[in-house]
Order: C-alpha cells, then sequence, then structure tokens
C-alpha cells in the first residue's frame, strides 16, 4: 500500500503524519509535523472523499454478483467491457 505524502506548506520539506481523526465516513483530519527541524510546523490536513470512479461490485445484489462469478473472464469482459 502506497502511504499519503504531506509537504510542509511553509518550507516544502517531507511531513510526518502524527496521528488522524476520522471525523465522518468521507473525511479524516491527518495531524502532521514537518520533519524540517529548522522550520518544525505541525498543522492539519483534510483528506476527503470526493466521487466514485467505479462503483463497487458489494453494491450489486447478491444473486447477481454470484452469477457474474459462475461466468468466465471473457465473458465477464463481453459484459462489463
Amino acid at each position: 500500500m502506497r502511504q499519503v505524502l504531506v509537504r510542509c506548506c511553509k518550507c516544502g520539506t517531507k511531513a510526518a503524519i502524527e496521528s488522524s481523526k476520522e471525523v465522518s465516513d468521507t473525511l479524516k483530519q491527518l495531524y502532521c509535523c514537518c520533519r524540517n527541524p529548522e522550520c518544525g510546523h505541525t498543522f492539519v490536513v483534510n483528506m476527503e472523499f470526493s466521487h466514485t470512479l467505479s462503483p463497487s461490485a458489494l453494491d450489486l445484489p447478491d444473486a447477481l454478483r454470484q452469477r457474474i462469478q459462475e461466468v468466465t473472464p471473457a465473458m465477464q469482459g463481453q459484459l462489463f467491457g
């Protein structure tokens, strides 16, 4: 899994995410500290869900998901390609 890279908005140095707080299902606050000892800026970054690019297969009814799993990958490609 890739890590989130946060840069200090004062000096541009990489910052460490010290902790986080889940505000809601779509918003998380990241508490950050600049790694540049001459700067030492501490700040909060909001990480928020924006929009869906591809819907989740979990949104499909169970019966339909089961039927999709039973067909070949080639047939799945034809259904959703």
